[in-house]
């Protein structure tokens, strides 16, 4: 893993850049597993392939890194195969690439998957534009891969290290740290069809904190603002799993940071992470 992120930003004034979209760009599957046919059809309905490429590597960070290396387009998507794109997804995103984007996020929706998830999810958004305040909206935890567009050239020389997860996260940060913007799509154009796994929010707490984006003042003022976000999704939505959601995925991120936190002080190796 190297030290530092480079901080090369690229001459955006001397790059000749047309805002059209690519003709066609490769795809890349972080998938242990054969493709079905179903979801191969569906991407080539959606984006103008050049290759889909999937990976052998266990482990998202690794096999997202191998998939990378072998891009041989200028523009690639990162589509997971537990998603599925909206027909509006290719317009919306390459109608945000600029000379200065490198990547472009699909917003994307757990109703088709998980609706404890997306009653919570708009709970927090209509929450938060009542109190004006952006840090009470709970969209999404971290950047998110699992549909989208990305420039090649600002991670052609990326150098992922081994994290279970938050490696989106991770290659945002290396966009930028280039000096590209990373956007986000302003409306849902993606639905992902899984289950949200509440197991894993104790390790979003920990490599949060490693990589520097969740502290353990903030994690504990979104435990103090539980019981107004518990009360308050529930009167929105009538739905009580997503109070009870809230609860679960709040906590285990705040153990998770606590913990990281004490090992922080004990100068465990993966503190270098935070130092990026």
């Amino acid at each position: 893993m190297q030290a530092n992120l480079p901080r090369r930003p690229p001459n955006l004034l001397n790059r000749a850049e047309t805002h059209h979209a690519p003709r066609e760009v490769d795809v890349l599957v972080p998938s242990l597993k054969g493709l079905r046919s179903e979801f191969v059809a569906h991407l080539r309905s959606r984006i103008p392939v050049h290759h889909i490429l999937t990976s052998s590597v266990a482990g998202l960070a690794r096999a997202r890194q191998e998939l990378i290396g072998r891009v041989d387009t200028e523009w690639f998507a990162f589509v997971d195969d537990d998603v599925r794109l909206r027909s509006d997804w290719w317009s919306t995103v390459t109608g945000m690439i600029r000379p200065d984007v490198g990547g472009v996020e699909g917003l994307w929706s757990y109703l088709a998957g998980d609706k404890r998830v997306d009653d919570y999810t708009r709970a927090m958004a209509r929450l938060s534009g009542l109190l004006r305040q952006k840090s009470w909206r709970d969209r999404i935890d971290r950047a998110f891969t699992g549909d989208t567009l990305v420039r090649t050239e600002p991670v052609k020389d990326i150098r992922m290290p081994s994290i279970p997860l938050w490696e989106d996260e991770y290659i945002r940060r290396w966009v930028e740290k280039k000096g590209f913007r990373w956007q986000r799509t302003p409306h849902v154009v993606c639905d992902h069809l899984r289950t949200y796994n509440l197991k894993e929010s104790y390790n979003t707490g920990m490599y949060g904190y490693w990589l520097g984006q969740l502290t353990v003042r903030t994690q504990f003022k979104r435990v103090a603002q539980l019981p107004l976000k518990v009360l308050f999704a529930l009167a929105y939505t009538g739905d009580i799993h997503a109070g009870t959601f809230a609860v679960e995925k709040d906590l285990g991120v705040f153990k998770g940071v606590l913990q990281a936190h004490v090992r922080r002080k004990t100068r465990s190796p993966l503190y270098s992470l935070a130092l990026q």
